[in-house]
């Protein structure tokens, strides 16, 4: 219940539902205005509302909200050099990949995210590299029927050629904050001391902020892929969807880290 609850109550305050928010308080203005209420009179409560709603969506759909929200979280993580990492250390080492997503009932039935899919691929070529144990871990969202999300991680490993006893899955996990903490218990208790962390690279601060509150060993970030691009047209100065999906990530991340902050 509180899963539903704390992704309905995200949902609604973070963009696109902010928007949608912000155009029921501005219709919500506007007919008291019509009605005669004296507070509601003012037309400068109308132009705010829609200078911050043009402002925001600008932002959220434009590369300078990208440089604003994006980079800041990726330019923390540098890529893991993959030939730099021995198998002959004297470290019992597991790669963690932290879910992505599941797409649920298309033709194919269940399907891995593409974001999932690029974490779940850096964390193959490591394992290639270096031979670890590697963890996926994800559960499955309430109401929702079907496979867990690590144990479909776990079946495309195998199909990759990864042998079913280098693979340990965690499946109850809903957030990042609960991979973490059944990840770590799992690690801790088969005596691993050092983890390489396999997600994306806009979420490894809140991964990493995770998983060092729950781990007291090495952890190495490994970050999957990067959203931020330094070669772009001035066209991406202009409101475009490709900017728009990669601000909303970054905004869930912000507030998602801002959280973890204060209550963990």
């Amino acid at each position: 219940m509180y899963y539903i609850f704390r992704n309905f109550i995200s949902n609604l305050l973070l963009p696109p539902g902010f928007f949608l928010l912000l155009l029921v308080i501005l219709a919500i203005i506007i007919y008291k205005r019509k009605e005669g209420y004296g507070y509601y009179n003012s037309k400068r409560n109308i132009y705010f509302i829609i200078m911050v709603l043009f402002i925001s969506i600008y932002l959220c759909s434009s590369y300078l909200g990208e440089m604003i929200m994006v980079r800041p979280l990726e330019n923390n993580y540098s890529p893991v050099v993959i030939n730099k990492l021995s198998n002959k250390e004297d470290i019992k080492t597991a790669i963690v990949i932290l879910g992505g997503g599941i797409n649920r009932g298309t033709p194919r039935n269940e399907e891995i995210a593409q974001k999932a899919l690029s974490r779940l691929y850096e964390g193959f070529k490591i394992h290639q590299a270096t031979d670890y144990d590697i963890v996926v871990t994800g559960g499955v969202p309430p109401t929702v029927e079907g496979s867990s999300e690590a144990k479909i991680m776990k079946e495309i490993l195998i199909d990759w050629g990864v042998n079913r006893k280098d693979i340990i899955i965690e499946d109850k996990a809903l957030t990042t904050w609960l991979n973490a903490i059944n990840t770590t218990k799992i690690l801790d208790e088969a005596g691993y001391k050092r983890i390489l962390l396999v997600t994306n690279a806009i979420h490894m601060n809140r991964s990493i902020y995770s998983f060092k509150k729950n781990w007291d060993y090495k952890l190495i970030a490994a970050p999957a892929t990067y959203l931020i691009e330094s070669k772009v047209g001035f066209l991406r100065f202009l409101p475009n969807s490709n900017s728009l999906e990669k601000s909303l990530r970054a905004i869930h991340e912000w507030v998602g880290l801002l959280w973890y902050y204060i209550s963990k």
